[in-house]
């Protein structure tokens, strides 16, 4: 007798579980008993957070129930908070004369902190046609109801912690060291004082070319070279003549090289020529032309024999057209 009560009792367990997978049937229309029943099931009993899972509703009715399967779309079937994916259905006859309507959701869950959540009803909408017309009739001349289907509970399942602030450990946050912010100030300083000098540079250059004043050097440069090419005379036999053109020989030449060497040549003797001619490395040949057409116009100025120089008034002209030839390029 043990045994056999066991075995009801298993046996009773089992009812009731097929019952609850299978479902309740629907409420019966009052005029027609027994036409229309529906039960639902899940392919999963629970999922995680982003998977896809079928939600299957099957409806049993009598040939003279139509259903309305036009808005059965992923587009007009809101089941918030789970997302509609795909939406198929289907209908079969039945052994017994009834029609059988499978309709298969592809949902999507994205819920989080709850274990277990039930899926929402569905409105299904149907029209009956009954009597002698009833092969006639036509969805557009019949009433419209409707079946509402409740929800199956799935489980949701999901990687997070009940209690999300257990990830990771409590840290205090403490302040930087003064040693730190030192060596903070002392870097924000050095930035500083760069930017500064910087600034400083290009201020002095955009003042030193801002403050430089006269005609463009090559201009003055063509200038010049005109100005001396129409003072050398045709003749050098006339003592004034020749001495007029050292003393202009001897401003061009100067002027000359002012611009070539991009410097103040004013008030330097050939001597103070040559010296800084070195200093800034002019080639030796150009340098040493013009050291001795300068040095001939200072004796031929200054000296005391300046008769004895007309001789050497051609020779004075040649070297200055082959420094006006070399400068710019020396």
């Amino acid at each position: 007798m043990r045994f056999t009560h066991k075995t009801l009792a298993y046996a009773m367990v089992l009812g009731v579980a097929s019952w609850l997978a299978v479902g309740r049937p629907a409420a019966q229309d009052s005029g027609s008993p027994g036409t229309l029943s529906f039960a639902t099931r899940v392919d999963r009993t629970a999922v995680w957070v982003g998977d896809q899972f079928h939600y299957q509703i099957v409806v049993d009715h009598s040939p003279t129930i139509q259903f309305v399967l036009e808005n059965l779309n992923k587009d007009a079937i809101n089941l918030d908070p789970f997302r509609v994916v795909d939406v198929t259905s289907s209908t079969i006859p039945l052994q017994n004369g009834d029609e059988r309507l499978f309709v298969d959701l592809t949902l999507a869950s994205f819920i989080t902190g709850v274990t277990e959540t039930q899926i929402p009803q569905l409105t299904l909408f149907y029209f009956r046609r009954e009597g002698a017309a009833a092969a006639a009739a036509t969805s557009e001349g019949a009433a419209a109801e409707s079946l509402t289907v409740p929800g199956a509970f799935i489980g949701i399942r999901s990687t997070l912690p009940r209690s999300a602030s257990d990830l990771r450990d409590s840290v205090t946050v403490t302040g930087w060291a003064r040693s730190r912010w030192i060596v903070t100030g002392a870097g924000w300083c050095a930035l500083i004082v760069l930017v500064a000098g910087v600034g400083w540079e290009a201020f002095q250059i955009v003042r030193h070319r801002q403050g430089r004043k006269g005609p463009d050097p090559r201009k003055a440069i063509a200038a010049i070279q005109k100005q001396w090419s129409q003072s050398v005379p045709e003749d050098f036999t006339d003592v004034n003549t020749v001495l007029e053109f050292y003393g202009r020989s001897y401003q061009d030449v100067k002027a000359y090289m002012g611009h070539v060497l991009e410097t103040s040549t004013e008030g330097l003797t050939a001597e103070e020529m040559g010296e800084e001619m070195k200093r800034l490395s002019v080639n030796a040949t150009l340098a040493g032309k013009v050291v001795s057409v300068l040095s001939i116009c200072e004796t031929a100025r200054y000296g005391p024999s300046r008769s004895d120089l007309i001789g050497d008034a051609s020779r004075v002209a040649d070297d200055v057209r082959g420094i006006f030839q070399t400068g710019p390029r020396a």
